[in-house]
């Protein structure tokens, strides 16, 4: 197996959830869905004269977050660069960045699920281009970017592939980083014996990413590296083209940006930060893993900060394995079914709460949770008032059940006469008949016992 080293360059929108603005100026975050060029102004648009606004407070905080998520020592005095390059997209004709040769980041030396970090940074987006058409739309430009620099640390786009899940996952506790919005990322590349560093620009998908890493180490093996360059990925032909000769840092003319002043932070202010964020994912799923819950399903849970809050509320009251299979397996079943997504949740967990304990106490049947539950994601009401007036708990009086499976044998005798050859999915479907007489009230494994007793 090849010996490969691999490094990330990951860019990505930062959620601005309670300013919705832009990060120089109070242009409003506008969706891909406006019109071109109508969430603008003078100041994003680079007209002469305007200078930024200080930087969004909002944007500067959940730059921390994210840092302290991935363990980074966050530095006191952060500092914008102008980064220069001549593209349409950027009116300035510069990026403002806290990258760059004299730049200060605001995260750096951190390590998540073992991959060193280099360096975690804000900046802010360009315009939207389209060279075919020559069109540009600013509504885009100004835009809070979040950018994740690897050591290069990745031995596989598997490894890659995991990770970036892993890491998408940690910046949602966080509420720091837009998944809506997508990740794009340049990709080094290099592989023995020469390990020279070949670059891959704005690969804009995590499917991309593994692909032109698995492309880029196959042509690399095939072709030899000679120098080092920068290419970019082709999704359509599904291979990596050159661009140029690697540029240098010197190349885009960094200089401190004049017109912003040192951000300047403190210990308090980073300690206040800390004692905000929640519990890491891979802490919680450690944790669910010792209460019983297969691993599977604790991954789920921790993988959305609201699911693992409202598990850790209803864990508290219900067998803890128990709310695990309903919230991982059947709320996630019905939202989906309703095109909803777990902020989208009005469910009061009492209810869930007393829907479970319903379940658990056997005094409903599971078929029949599963139909409340679908009730109560519309609507809230009392799963247990619901119960008592339309007669849902569980038939569980053994004279009765039997009258009712004699009644399910006289009207099956093909299934009965095959049950008795020895094919057991007869008896299913025999049990299915009682459950439809009862209306799913009836316990399975009781009816199961019974039906064998009847049928020798």
């Amino acid at each position: 197996m090849v010996e490969a080293k691999i490094g990330l360059e990951i860019h990505g929108y930062l959620r601005m959830s309670e300013t919705h603005k832009k990060l120089f100026c109070s242009c409003d975050i506008a969706d891909s869905e406006s019109e071109p060029n109508t969430n603008i102004c003078p100041i994003c648009t680079g007209q002469p004269g305007n200078k930024p606004m200080l930087p969004n407070k909002e944007a500067v905080d959940k730059i921390i977050k994210a840092g302290l998520m991935l363990n980074c020592k966050i530095n006191y005095n952060l500092l914008f660069q102008r980064k220069h390059y001549s593209w349409p997209d950027l009116p300035n004709g510069f990026q403002k960045t806290m990258s760059g040769s004299y730049a200060v980041p605001v995260g750096e030396h951190g390590k998540f699920m073992g991959i060193g970090i280099t360096e975690v940074h804000l900046e802010e987006d360009p315009a939207r281009w389209d060279p075919v058409t020559g069109k540009i739309d600013y509504n885009r430009c100004g835009f809070p970017l979040i950018e994740i620099v690897t050591d290069p640390d990745f031995k596989s786009a598997d490894e890659v592939r995991e990770w970036i899940k892993k890491l998408l996952t940690t910046l949602g506790y966080v509420d720091a980083i837009d998944e809506n919005a997508g990740i794009k990322s340049d990709v080094n590349v290099s592989i023995a014996p020469s390990f020279k560093r070949i670059e891959i620009k704005n690969v804009n998908s995590l499917k991309s990413i593994v692909a032109a890493i698995q492309y880029e180490i196959a042509r690399q093996q095939e072709e030899g590296v000679k120098e080092m360059e920068t290419r970019a990925w082709d999704d359509e032909k599904a291979c990596t083209i050159k661009m140029r000769s690697k540029e240098t840092a010197q190349e885009y003319m960094f200089i401190p940006e004049p017109d912003l002043p040192v951000v300047k932070i403190d210990k308090d202010y980073i300690d206040k930060i800390k004692k905000t964020l929640p519990e890491k994912p891979e802490a919680k799923i450690e944790k669910y893993t010792k209460l019983g819950i297969p691993e599977e399903d604790a991954v789920i849970l921790a993988s959305e900060r609201l699911l693992a809050e409202l598990f850790e509320k209803v864990a508290k009251e219900i067998d803890p394995v128990l709310s695990a299979k309903w919230l991982r397996r059947e709320l996630l079943r019905v939202l989906h079914y309703n095109e909803k997504e777990m902020k989208d949740l009005t469910l009061d967990e009492k209810y869930l709460i007393e829907l479970l304990k319903l379940i658990e106490e056997k005094k409903i049947t599971e078929q029949t949770g599963k139909k409340i539950l679908e009730k109560l994601i519309i609507e809230p009401f009392s799963p247990k008032e619901h119960v008592q007036k339309e007669s849902l708990g569980v038939v569980s009086g053994e004279e009765e059940l039997k009258k009712i499976c004699e009644e399910a044998v006289k009207e099956s005798p093909a299934a009965v006469e095959d049950y008795k050859k020895g094919e057991q999915k007869a008896l299913n479907f025999i049990v299915g008949v009682v459950m439809k007489k009862t209306k799913g009230k009836a316990s399975p494994a009781v009816v199961n016992k019974i039906l064998k007793e009847i049928i020798k």
